[in-house]
């Protein structure tokens, strides 16, 4: 886990005739590396200027990943805060997680970051990267660390719990987390001169009853005898397949499923 210092302190303009007093200043901090392909998950301590840890057990802070060519925000997150005031270790500490998801439609490439507190008449308050008074960090986003292609599921079926005839995937995990609202599913569906209905259904439980299942596609389908391709967007915990030939029918099968997500 990588941790990183942002420091609470005043914007202070001090004028120095002689000497120095600047032994406690961090002049910058380093460059954050994060992965496409996995969840990153960041810590930050937030210090004061001598580089001693505050307490931050009450307060909220908000993450923003900003594109550096157009100053625009690709990301907002709440950190989670890990300061329980108990002990010497968690103390000023925040977490953000930048999962698979997030960083899916992003190019690879350098961003700034910045960390903002949220008032309780929800105001944002600067923080800054270091006591040089710079409110943003660098981030480089980094592609081919990890492998981009996943092989798509090969899904078998069996007879359906309660139906005479219908036919059902198991439960099939969905990956809610990998790419958040705009989630793409694939599956490609070999037929041999099928006639009958074929449904695509979701569960946002973990451990599904009967009852969780909705039906995200209801396809009646004549005779069928290729492939047929089916995509469909959205978050749940659990995706299965359904199919049934028509009453009277006894020949017509379903071969193959594959599934992508």
């Amino acid at each position: 886990m990588q941790t990183v210092s942002r420091y609470l302190i005043a914007n202070l303009v001090n004028a120095t005739i002689s000497g120095y007093n600047g032994r406690n200043a961090k002049v910058y901090d380093r460059m954050i590396k994060v992965f496409k392909g996995v969840s990153n998950p960041i810590t930050f301590t937030f210090k004061n200027e001598d580089q001693k840890s505050q307490t931050i057990t009450s307060r909220t802070y908000e993450f923003n990943l900003i594109d550096s060519e157009n100053s625009k925000s690709v990301l907002t997150r709440n950190l989670t805060i890990l300061d329980d005031g108990s002990t010497v270790t968690t103390k000023g500490q925040a977490k953000v997680i930048l999962t698979e998801g997030d960083l899916l439609s992003l190019d690879a490439k350098f961003y700034n970051y910045a960390i903002r507190e949220v008032k309780s008449d929800q105001s944002r308050e600067v923080t800054f990267a270091d006591t040089g008074y710079n409110a943003s960090g660098s981030i480089e986003l980094i592609s081919g660390a990890y492998p981009d292609f996943a092989e798509s599921i090969s899904v078998t079926f069996s007879d359906m719990s309660g139906a005479t005839t219908r036919k059902t995937s198991g439960n099939i995990y969905a990956r809610p987390g990998q790419n958040n609202n705009s989630a793409l599913h694939t599956i490609a569906v070999y037929w041999t001169n099928f006639t009958g209905n074929f449904k695509i259904q979701g569960a946002l439980s973990s451990s599904p009853e009967n009852t969780d299942w909705f039906t995200i596609e209801d396809a009646n389908l004549t005779t069928q005898a290729d492939i047929t391709y089916y995509n469909f967007t959205g978050v749940w915990e659990n995706v299965r397949f359904t199919y049934d030939r028509d009453s009277g029918t006894t020949t017509g099968s379903l071969d193959k499923l594959l599934y992508r997500h």
